[in-house]
């Protein structure tokens, strides 16, 4: 007979946490990839017309214009996702400390101001990171992520429990 496991989990939202939900959002879902790709492609395309017009025509040939857009293509790569993940933290500041419960039957949250309870097979994957567990559904999208801090855990060694939970429950990504 298996034990019932249940792992607590209470926290705060912080910037850097949203934002690494978001990057391994983008990373574990095919269309993140794909458009990460493609922004990566434009910019490196910028770059080397504009590298070719300066060596063949002087640094005077890349008018204004041409190096705005290339600062431009080349921040909006890095800038995107930490505007999105600012965001992203007002609104959770909004519904304050978070406590989740996460055990065989499903994902309860708790805040100030808001409940959910989210059943397993609405999630179809997750990610660990360095800092956070992300669990992602399983459309090609990913557009539903719920990012888990392991600041949140009440001590260190309850991310193992967390981990087999969603190990069993979820495919890893």
């Amino acid at each position: 007979m298996a034990v019932d496991v249940s792992v607590q989990l209470t926290y705060v939202a912080t910037w850097r946490e949203i934002s690494d939900g978001l990057k391994m959002q983008m990373r574990h879902s095919p269309v993140g990839r794909w458009c990460h790709r493609i922004l990566w492609g434009l910019c490196a395309i910028l770059g080397v017309a504009t590298a070719a017009n300066v060596m063949t025509k002087g640094v005077d040939a890349a008018g204004v214009g041409v190096w705005k857009i290339l600062l431009i293509a080349y921040l909006s790569l890095v800038a995107f996702r930490w505007l999105m993940a600012l965001a992203l933290l007002g609104y959770a500041r909004h519904l304050g400390e978070h406590r989740v419960t996460v055990d065989d039957s499903g994902i309860r949250t708790a805040t100030e101001r808001h409940a959910n309870d989210t059943a397993w097979r609405f999630y179809g994957r997750y990610v660990e990171g360095r800092r956070v567990f992300v669990l992602l559904t399983p459309d090609v999208w990913g557009t539903g992520v719920m990012v888990l801090p392991k600041r949140g855990l009440d001590a260190p060694q309850d991310s193992e429990p967390l981990r087999e939970l969603l190990a069993r429950h979820l495919a890893a990504a």
